[in-house]
């Protein structure tokens, strides 16, 4: 019976997973200083829902270095939500993509589809039902 914390064998894949996850919680660190200078200047047409989406946009961000270290480190527990998170975005790239500009959706495409990818190539480890 193995444990799903144990590492599992660097490979390609998780390193790639772990960088796509790294990747995004850069931008939505990016994200949460954008709003925080809208907020300072006092440019933010409604503070409240800035002031909000900052911090949603840090505790999103924190979880995923979370979920990034733990690929790098050679976790597979982070497999479901890299898949998860990543899926979720594919949503979010086609209405970024039909708003902001088709290039902004694609980007967020393609770094969703690469996270999601990975995920399912990285090895997972069996668990034993007992245990459950």
């Amino acid at each position: 019976m193995t444990s799903p914390n144990l590492p599992v064998a660097s490979s390609t894949p998780p390193r790639v997973a772990g960088t796509v996850c790294l990747l995004e919680a850069l931008l939505l660190l990016v994200t949460a200083g954008m709003y925080g200078l809208e907020l300072l200047a006092g440019e933010a047409f409604d503070a409240n829902t800035a002031s909000m989406s900052l911090v949603v946009s840090v505790i999103f961000a924190v979880l995923l270095l979370v979920v990034g270290m733990s690929w790098l480190r050679g976790r597979s527990w982070p497999r479901t939500p890299t898949i998860v998170w990543n899926v979720l975005l594919l949503p979010a790239a086609w209405t970024l993509a039909r708003t902001t500009g088709l290039w902004f959706g694609l980007a967020l495409a393609v770094v969703a589809l690469a996270g999601v990818g990975a995920a399912l190539l990285a090895p997972a480890h069996d668990v034993d039902d007992r245990a459950l």
